[in-house]
């Protein structure tokens, strides 16, 4: 079962792509009865189609739609209808929270805005996640990941500044997982406050602010010392060899995060039988180092490059430096300390068992139980009999279209 932390609190979402149902998920991790709201005839982008050319008939699980549904129950309700209005204002009358990504004319269109849910819910809290922010010019137009979170908060001009071209972000949905998440907590800090003083709350993320919030010391230095980015540098001209990334005789990449540099440098140099360097003038001291900075990279390189991971992996290990093998997403999955902690989960639906990456925060020192995502409009029925609703009226509202 999933954590309890949020037993008792429902919510209920209309939303669509990844950053407003990430939210969800994390609440449905910790605890909360999740109800997605679908409309009736259509998939979810993230449900069925490729996503980053990888399509779902190859391995039967639309990996996008369980990493950002699961634990959730979904209902088919078309808002466009009387019919839906009516389910809609049941649902949202029984909920906690209103989670949704849909933009400013979509939500007076249907029926869905805050006003309008307020109405019938006052201390509700709605949590909207959007492009750029609720204000400003450009508050009503949406927005993806890759431009509002990677390219106009300044990551991808940074990332870019080392390569030859433009680098784009490494995969789907970096920015709206991580937005998803600072939307979760906005919520449990709205819900905390609601159990003291029964006051409601509007929460509201963006993918912008979510990036300029990791970016964050890269926007601030830019104003304070007027430049357009704090400057990154290539292989042999960064400032401090102990952090850098170094090429194994099998072709392997270690990073270094050699950041007490006295304390690593003279310990590193000795264990790899080199003490004759602490001698050296050029890289003596950390400003020594970073003076000769493209003398000192390049013998570590030779040092990396003479012996295989195998030896690193022993050494280092021993050592007071932090590193790691730049590794792979596969083998991410498999790492030791992701598979001791239970950070990628094994979750069975049907025939099919599959991994997820369970939501960062854990409690009580137990691992996370996730459940699958659900079937497109799986739990109709059974929510609206929850909700009062008769077998006769929900025959009706299915043969209106306004339900699944």
């Amino acid at each position: 079962m999933p954590y309890n932390l949020l037993a008792g609190v429902r919510v209920v979402e209309a939303s669509m792509y990844a950053f407003a149902p990430s939210a969800g998920a994390v609440l449905a991790d910790w605890g909360a009865d999740v109800i997605k709201v679908v409309p009736p005839g259509t998939l979810d982008p993230m449900n069925g189609h490729p996503v980053a050319g990888l399509p779902d008939r190859e391995v039967g699980v639309a990996f996008m739609w369980e990493i950002t549904n699961r634990g959730k129950r979904c209902v088919g309700v078309d808002q466009r209808t009387d019919g839906g209005q009516r389910v809609m204002a049941a649902l949202v009358g029984s909920a906690d929270v209103f989670i949704t990504n849909l933009l400013p004319s979509a939500r007076r269109r249907f029926r869905v805005d805050v006003g309008d849910l307020t109405a019938v819910k006052p201390n509700l809290i709605y949590a909207r996640a959007s492009g750029h922010g609720p204000r400003g010019p450009e508050a009503d137009a949406g927005g993806f990941d890759h431009t509002d979170f990677w390219a106009r908060t300044g990551m991808a001009q940074a990332a870019s500044q080392v390569s030859d071209e433009f680098v784009p972000q490494p995969g789907p949905a970096l920015g709206d997982l991580a937005s998803g998440a600072f939307l979760a907590g906005g919520i449990a800090a709205a819900l905390f406050r609601r159990e003291r003083t029964g006051q409601g709350a509007v929460v509201d993320v963006s993918l912008l602010s979510s990036g300029m919030w990791m970016f964050s010391p890269a926007v601030v230095a830019s104003q304070l010392y007027d430049v357009d980015a704090i400057p990154r540098n290539r292989h042999r001209r960064l400032p401090n060899p102990f952090v850098a990334a170094y090429l194994t005789r099998d072709d392997r990449l270690i990073y270094l995060s050699g950041i007490q540099t006295e304390k690593h440098v003279e310990e590193f140099f000795r264990e790899v039988e080199r003490p004759e360097l602490l001698d050296d003038p050029r890289f003596a001291t950390a400003a020594a180092r970073a003076a000769n900075a493209a003398a000192c990279i390049e013998t570590l390189d030779e040092i990396f490059a003479g012996r295989d991971l195998a030896y690193w992996t022993e050494l280092l290990g021993r050592l007071a430096t932090p590193w790691s093998l730049v590794q792979t997403a596969r083998e991410a999955a498999g790492d030791p300390q992701a598979v001791s902690n239970s950070f990628v989960t094994t979750v069975q639906k049907g025939s099919h068992d599959y991994p997820l990456v369970a939501s960062p925060a854990q409690f009580d020192d137990t691992p996370p139980a996730l459940t699958p995502a659900p079937a497109h409009g799986e739990h109709t029925d059974e929510v609206l009999l929850e909700h009062g609703f008769t077998w006769d009226e929900i025959l009706r509202l299915k043969e209106s279209g306004a339900v699944l």
